[in-house]
């Protein structure tokens, strides 16, 4: 009687380890489904599977995520742990990818070019084996200027572009005064080169005075109070 108890015992055993190493691995899924829903591009993964062998205690609730420091996209890990009926946790390998619309040179690039609309081509890729800044978005590029050369075909990123000046310096500029919802204008000269959202510093032409303001897409100075 003793050897079929045992062989019972183990037969259940091992039924409920494969119900919690199936359990284990659906809560990754619904995870990785949830987590990418909303993603850029279009999303998949291949999550590896849970060694059968390993044991386990009866769990009621997991909680995955990310260990610190990995991130949805790659070669990364997922973190699952018990919260409710042990006290276990295991990291699961899985790799992310992302099919992505981004942007290339059409054309070899000299540096301080400005970026035009001719200047780039759209192509696809997995954003896991991109560059993380790579352009995703056209107007991200087009109208600004190139800190580097970029061969034909190589992917544009952000640390290779810079906002165009829209104020020289020694430029006659318009200072816009604001303050509580008056405006009053006046003339200046820039002392400084500025792209639009940054700062610049102008003497103004009647008793020069020097102001601070802030550079407009339009190449006027705002000046608030």
């Amino acid at each position: 009687m003793r050897p079929l108890l045992f062989t019972l015992f183990t037969l259940f055993s091992c039924s409920a380890q494969a119900t919690d190493v199936a359990a284990i691995q659906h809560a990754a899924q619904q995870w990785l489904d949830l987590s990418l829903a909303n993603s850029t591009g279009v999303p998949s993964y291949q999550l590896s599977k849970i060694d059968s062998r390993l044991q386990l205690a009866a769990c009621k609730q997991y909680n995955v995520g990310l260990p610190s420091g990995y991130r949805l996209l790659g070669n990364t890990m997922l973190r699952i742990q018990c919260v409710d009926g042990a006290s276990w946790g295991i990291n699961l390998p899985v790799k992310v990818s992302l099919l992505v619309t981004y942007y290339v040179a059409a054309r070899p690039l000299p540096a301080n070019q400005e970026v035009g609309s001719g200047d780039v081509i759209a192509q696809q890729g997995d954003l896991g084996t991109l560059p993380g800044s790579v352009i995703l978005d056209p107007v991200q590029a087009i109208g600004r200027t190139l800190n580097t050369a970029v061969a034909a075909g190589k992917p544009l990123r952000q640390e290779m572009l810079r906002a165009a000046m829209v104020i020289q310096q020694n430029q006659k500029v318009r200072i816009i005064y604001r303050d509580n919802g008056i405006e009053v204008a006046n003339e200046g000269i820039a002392m400084n080169n500025a792209a639009e959202g940054q700062s610049v510093r102008v003497r103004i032409n009647n008793n020069k005075q020097i102001v601070q303001g802030i550079a407009t897409a339009t190449g006027s100075v705002d000046v608030s109070d």
